[in-house]
């Protein structure tokens, strides 16, 4: 494996460098692909976390209709479902190569750094938009 061609886990043929966008549909082809073929022996075998998602969804429509402490309750319960997904699924890394492993380590952060910036973003526009607190 070279950096000019960096080669798939499942074949060992060479990957077709491509431009931007052809190369962002290339992969959202090859991700769907992927998860068609397994990811339905991800969820049977792992029923847990396949609830997660829900759970969590549906914790973050509460916390928006909630307010207060509960509003903290149901955010912590859907922060902890989110959790207990990553660490779940964070097995899988055991089965790539440090290449790999190295990438999605990367992609996680930067997940974790998108959420943050439009959590601060999102807030700062609630506070420019919301009127003055009456005393």
């Amino acid at each position: 494996m070279t950096a000019e061609s960096p080669q798939p886990a499942s074949d060992q043929q060479p990957v077709q460098r491509l431009a931007f966008w052809p190369n962002i549909q290339a992969s959202f082809k090859y991700i769907r692909e992927s998860v068609k073929a397994e990811g339905s022996n991800i969820r049977k075998s792992d029923p847990v976390t396949v609830w997660m998602v829900p759970i969590f969804t549906g914790c973050l429509v509460i916390a928006s209709l909630v307010s207060g402490h509960a509003k903290l309750v149901v955010g912590t319960l859907a922060y902890l479902s989110a959790l207990v997904y990553v660490l779940a699924r964070i097995g899988i890394v055991r089965g790539m190569t440090h290449r790999q492993v190295n990438m999605v380590w990367h992609l996680l952060l930067a997940s974790f750094l998108c959420g943050l910036l439009f959590t601060f973003t999102y807030l700062e526009l609630l506070r420019a938009i919301s009127p003055p607190p009456v005393h």
